[in-house]
């Protein structure tokens, strides 16, 4: 028996030489000492940990945070080294030299050691769920199975590629009324306190009755100089409140539901996600997955958990024998077009060609929406800024226009 007391016991996960996870425990001084072992059997060390005390060193691959444009780079790289007859593990070992980041540059060595070691690309990129979704994994998984990986991977490239696109769009859409809309909110609580105390000081010393515009620009200075605190704390407690509540499975539906529905914004939610379905699930099914699988996946990463719920009822339907058109049509979320499209698809064989059509217009027509979004928000925040110049225009000038009657 080993005397513990003087040498730890160590547990230990590792990889062998053919790829297997295996787990043993050993007498060490150190984990340093057990991860050293292991390297001399050839085996590739997972995790060490102290028996007893959960004290050691992990060595499983650390999740990283990767942006999605260097993941784009990435996989345009790697596409290109694999079309030129580079083998895979040459390919990950140049893309190490090449990566743009710290982040990125670790993720690759791990999976360049994972892949070295026997395991498949699928299965080591699995292991780095912060930079490969679950879209990415499925994909290459059915790229090696079929033997068309640099194919699966230039298609990854251009979906990430149209969903960036797709967000800047809606980012610069918004930008310009965001900044207006707090640019107001600063300019009127700086006239609240800055300004208007002013007015008051002097409309009170000449006793005068005050129009109603005016008295309502005093009573809401009242209310931020004198009560400021708990309206800071009261918006603060509703935005917190909003992001827990919209973190629930409940409320997070309930938001997604909105944001489909909404005035101006729900119908270009609506078809951005149409295009982001229509362009995944055609990936997915011309790489070869099955169905079900393909169905599977689309629903998790869609992004909008209204469609992921009927994307389930589909998949349903599908392991019914019912096909795809017909539990669509029995939703009430996706387009009647889109529907119609993929039953034509099914029905001719061609399914991916009408997938690719279907997101080719919708691409358009994201496009036109966030025109008309901007074209739409800009004259309502011109009215809207006007009301507010012209509120406060009142309220401080009419109480001077009656003196001046007064006087004459």
């Amino acid at each position: 028996m080993p005397n513990h007391a003087l040498v730890p016991l160590y547990k230990y996960k590792a990889l062998n030489e053919s790829g297997s996870e295996i787990s043993d425990t050993m007498d060490a001084p150190d984990a340093t000492a057990v991860a050293e072992h292991l390297d001399s059997l050839g085996f590739l060390p997972l995790n060490i940990d102290e028996q007893g005390t959960g004290a050691g060193i992990s060595l499983a691959p650390k999740r990283k945070k990767v942006k999605s444009t260097e993941i784009i780079v990435f996989t345009k790289q790697l596409v290109t080294l694999l079309k030129a007859g580079v083998p895979l593990l040459g390919c990950l070992d140049a893309l190490v030299e090449q990566a743009d980041s710290q982040n990125l540059k670790e993720v690759v060595q791990s999976i360049y050691v994972d892949v070295e070691s026997g395991v498949s690309l699928s299965s080591a990129l699995q292991n780095h769920p912060d930079a490969f979704s679950d879209l990415y994994v499925n994909s290459i998984m059915a790229g090696e199975t079929g033997g068309a990986l640099d194919d699966v991977l230039e298609r990854l490239a251009e979906l990430m590629e149209h969903d960036n696109e797709t967000k800047a769009r809606l980012k610069a859409a918004m930008r310009y009324p965001m900044i207006v809309v707090v640019s107001l909110v600063v300019a009127f609580i700086t006239l609240m306190l800055v300004v208007v105390p002013n007015f008051i000081d002097l409309f009170t010393k000449l006793k005068v009755d005050l129009p109603l515009p005016t008295r309502i620009l005093i009573g809401m200075h009242a209310i931020i100089s004198g009560y400021w605190y708990l309206l800071l704390g009261a918006v603060v407690g509703l935005f917190v409140g909003f992001k827990r509540y919209i973190k629930t499975e409940k409320g997070a539906f309930r938001w997604d539901r909105f944001k489909l529905s909404a005035l101006v914004f729900g119908d270009l939610n609506l078809k951005t996600a149409m295009s982001r379905f229509t362009r995944m699930f055609e990936t997915l099914n011309s790489s070869g997955l099955p169905i079900l699988q393909t169905l599977e996946i689309t629903s998790k990463t869609v992004g909008n958990l209204v469609i992921s719920k009927e994307i389930e009822n589909v998949a349903y339907g599908v392991m019914q024998g019912r096909g795809l058109a017909q539990p669509l049509k029995e939703g009430n979320v996706f387009p009647p077009m889109v529907i119609r499209m993929i039953s034509i698809g099914e029905q001719s064989g061609s399914l991916d060609e009408m997938l690719r059509n279907v997101s080719r217009h919708y691409d358009v027509e994201v496009d036109y929406a966030v025109k008309k979004l901007t074209s739409m928000i800009e004259p309502i925040l011109t009215v809207g800024m006007g009301l507010i110049v012209l509120f406060l225009a009142m309220a401080i000038f009419m109480p001077m226009w009656d003196l001046t009657k007064i006087a004459g």
